[in-house]
């Protein structure tokens, strides 16, 4: 016995009953259902590995009654049954989704043949996804105990369809794990990310819908949201904290039926899209004080993985700064001290993962270029922190103490604006040309 479930969907007592029959002696758990209704109810109790789908189907008998299921089946294998005469709508069914299709009235050879097929396409996708999920924390840096298991949680957790909820303090690397999530899942459908406090409030409802031509001022035209770009992927909604209560109860309308309605629209709309939300706050604290929907908190919070602070990591410092320093200096080789080594893991780092990534990269771009090691000095004024003036008024002259600070000036600006030449000039108060002319005489190009 395989005891993998079958779930056929055909409005035809005499075809379900039989082939329902003949494949229950082959070993496999069949369900059926005679309508759109009752096979999206079948499907979410039984959750069927594979799927046989008559298109023509009550009460409207057109084929898309049958289509229309299709994003809905998208999880199990799906193989539509067609008339002999259906062979173009057969091939739409294809191009949404459906794996095969077999024509009516189908012989019991063949139907044992694709059921072995298809069932076996289901089992080696179990499998790619069991290997995504083991492989899924590969991006994320650390070792130590705290890692290990947000790591674990990923693999246990990737490959299923719940909703997943991120906690964690702000730059302990919450899109990371979202992504992580992402890649452990069997299907591969895009990510998509919206952070949900950079929007205006009236607008973040057509970001996530979309809306249709007329519907408000300036809608030109028909625009997917991004629960339709995501659609059999990921939909990340960062800082779900900060979402507007208006567009909670939309979202919480999507999160408990799988429909939406894009602004302007009468018509709801379907879409497989698994959900991931993350956010510094203390949402209970917002429920309470009425800013956050208690409903769609628990809606949202299927599954929670909790992102350490730094400083609850600092096993996994170090090696945290060799790859950020590997990132940031790609065309040199540069490399730590033992002082500038014992100065990272002495400080505290309350902007976590994002502050020290900050720290580095700005001390990379500061760096002698005659030198090929980061000093403490380097990275304590890339902090922030500065040098005394008699400490190098000993050791160097004037044009010396002068060069540096240009170069720590300038590697400073660039890494605040992202290497972005125009506006490090502008936070130097001079012209770019002037900028990349002093860049050219102290050897930073």
């Amino acid at each position: 016995m395989s005891g993998e479930t079958i779930l056929i969907v055909d409005d035809e007592p005499a075809f379900a009953r039989v082939a329902g029959a003949f494949l229950t002696r082959e070993g496999y758990h069949v369900v059926t259902a005679k309508d759109a209704a009752s096979a999206r109810e079948t499907f979410a109790q039984a959750r069927p590995d594979l799927v046989l789908l008559d298109l023509v189907m009550p009460p409207e008998r057109t084929p898309e009654a049958g289509l229309s299921l299709l994003p809905d089946f998208s999880s199990a294998v799906t193989v539509v049954l067609t008339a002999h005469s259906e062979h173009e709508l057969a091939l739409r069914a294809v191009a949404l989704g459906a794996w095969d299709f077999l024509a009516k009235p189908v012989e019991p050879e063949l139907l044992r043949f694709c059921a072995r097929r298809a069932l076996a396409k289901a089992a080696l996708e179990r499998e790619i996804a069991r290997l995504r999920a083991e492989k899924a924390g590969d991006g994320l840096i650390g070792n130590g105990p705290a890692m290990a298991h947000v790591k674990d949680m990923i693999r246990r957790i990737g490959p299923a369809e719940l909703p997943v909820m991120i906690l964690g303090p702000t730059g302990s690397g919450k899109e990371l794990v979202a992504h992580a999530v992402h890649r452990a899942r069997a299907r591969r459908g895009p990510f998509v990310s919206i952070h949900c406090g950079a929007i205006p409030a009236e607008l973040i409802e057509s970001e996530l819908f979309g809306h249709l031509k007329g519907a408000f001022t300036g809608a030109h035209a028909d625009r997917l949201g991004l629960v339709a770009t995501a659609r059999g992927g990921t939909l990340f909604l960062d800082e779900i904290g900060e979402t507007p209560l208006p567009c909670q109860v939309k979202l919480l309308r999507f999160l408990q039926e799988g429909t939406y309605t894009p602004v302007g629209g009468r018509e709801a709309r379907r879409a497989d899209v698994r959900i991931v939300s993350a956010t510094h706050r203390d949402l209970e604290a917002m429920i309470a004080s009425g800013g956050f929907r208690e409903d769609l908190y628990y809606r949202l919070r299927g599954v929670v993985i909790r992102t350490p602070a730094l400083d609850e990591r600092r096993e996994d410092l170090s090696l945290l700064a060799a790859h950020f320093l590997g990132q940031a200096a790609k065309k040199r080789k540069l490399r730590f001290s033992q002082e500038a080594l014992a100065w990272l893991v002495a400080q505290s780092w309350p902007g976590n993962v994002r502050e020290l990534k900050a720290t580095i990269e700005c001390a990379a771009a500061l760096a002698d270029p005659q030198s090929s090691t980061i000093s403490a000095e380097d990275l304590n004024f890339a902090r922030g922190g500065g040098v005394p003036l008699a400490a190098e008024a000993v050791a160097e002259t004037l044009p010396e103490a002068q060069e540096k600070l240009e170069r720590r000036m300038i590697g400073a600006a660039l890494a605040a604006a992202e290497h972005n030449h125009s506006a490090a000039a502008r936070r130097l108060g001079v012209s770019r040309v002037g900028l990349l002319k002093m860049m050219a005489r102290l050897g930073l190009r």
